[in-house]
């Protein structure tokens, strides 16, 4: 494997707020150090860098289950519109007595807003 560097930039790669992620180390490490002065610990309280590697963790761990938030989305959203198209196939089928336009404005009315939000 070449050791060529990764841009910061790289498709595909997500981005996070390295401020916040400090912000939140450094939120942990002040209070850590709080909770074991005040019982009585004063010199075992969690090194910084372990509370930084915390923050990061978190964050990757945030990042992830919001991508797969995304996708379980994308994927039910997916599947409502296959459902409203074959609503719309099973509505050409039916017999002329019926009154099917009111059913399917709305059918198309919905299936057109998810398309939208898709695109």
């Amino acid at each position: 494997m070449p050791n060529t560097p990764v841009p910061a930039t790289a498709e595909g790669m997500p981005k996070f707020n390295r401020s916040e992620i400090m912000k939140d180390a450094w939120r942990e490490y002040r209070r850590e150090k709080a909770y074991n002065l005040r019982y009585g610990y004063p010199a075992e309280f969690m090194p910084f860098s372990q509370c930084l590697r915390l923050a990061w963790r978190v964050a990757k761990s945030r990042a992830h289950e919001a991508a797969q938030r995304a996708a379980d989305m994308a994927r039910k959203a997916g599947e409502r519109i296959i459902a409203l198209r074959k609503a719309l196939e099973e509505l050409d089928c039916k017999s002329f007595r019926f009154a099917i336009t009111p059913e399917r404005r709305e059918l198309e009315s919905e299936l057109a807003s998810l398309l939208k939000e898709a695109a």
